[in-house]
């Protein structure tokens, strides 16, 4: 089944998704870019005032693929408890930097999850040397988020290639970019390992302003809810077990 990723900035914005029974809580920082970052000592609080009652993510930031400072963000954000640390491919490819540093994170056991932007894709070529890397996942996401959504900006066979190939590598996917309520049925057909939102939870569908409790409750109605009885979430293997078979965010 698809899960339901829900983004947030703060333990108060977490505390509502929460109450919506959402299946990963995503930490970031809307005012800052695509992937605009909290402060990590703002995750750590957010972290742990959740407890493991859900799966956690958080960004690194918009840094460019060849920053030297990459390898230290993913490790300082992977410090602060999340379960995964969300790092995007802002270059159509990935340069030989960008897989060596996500290969090194690995090594020292964070699970990532590259995120892939749409305005770059024009064939799914990049996906293929990211898979021969160790990431947990990718995602695919959009850039401009004042313009077209995911849905508008590929289409329906882009977006189903994308997930069926990533998931034939063992990877976790995700699609997110701009999608709202409308776009939910036909994205459930394609079976993504999670949905992820955050203009469409907040007041006025603007991504910079507050969650509305009621736009969290309309979009969760939206996707089924997994089967979450007796999980520890605190259990690496039903973790492992879980998202290899599509069954959570």
């Amino acid at each position: 089944m698809t899960g339901m990723l829900a983004s947030v900035t703060s333990i108060d914005e977490t505390r509502l998704v929460l109450n919506e029974g959402v299946d990963i809580i995503d930490l970031k920082n809307p005012h800052d870019g695509a992937l605009g970052a909290l402060d990590n000592t703002i995750v750590s609080e957010i972290v742990a005032s959740i407890n493991d009652k859900v799966l956690t993510s958080a960004t690194v930031g918009d840094i460019k693929s060849d920053s030297e400072f990459l390898y230290d963000k993913i490790v300082a954000m992977s410090n602060t408890g999340v379960h995964f640390v969300k790092v995007g491919l802002f270059d159509k490819y990935p340069t030989k930097h960008f897989i060596s540093v996500i290969n090194n994170a690995a090594k020292k056991n964070i699970d990532l999850i590259i995120v892939l932007f749409a305005e770059n894709i024009s064939d799914l070529s990049s996906l293929e040397v990211l898979m021969d890397s160790n990431i947990k996942g990718v995602m695919l996401d959009t850039k401009d988020k004042s313009d077209k959504n995911l849905c508008t900006l590929l289409d329906y066979h882009v977006l189903d290639n994308f997930v069926q190939m990533a998931k034939s590598s063992g990877l976790l996917t995700g699609l997110a970019g701009s999608i709202g309520h409308k776009d939910i049925k036909h994205l459930l057909k394609i079976k993504p390992d999670y949905l992820g939102f955050r203009g469409a939870l907040c007041s006025g569908h603007d991504r910079v302003k507050s969650i509305d409790p009621a736009q969290i409750k309309k979009i969760r109605n939206a996707i089924p809810i997994p089967n979450q009885n007796n999980i520890n979430y605190d259990n690496k293997e039903y973790q492992k077990e879980e998202f290899s078979n599509g069954a959570v965010a």
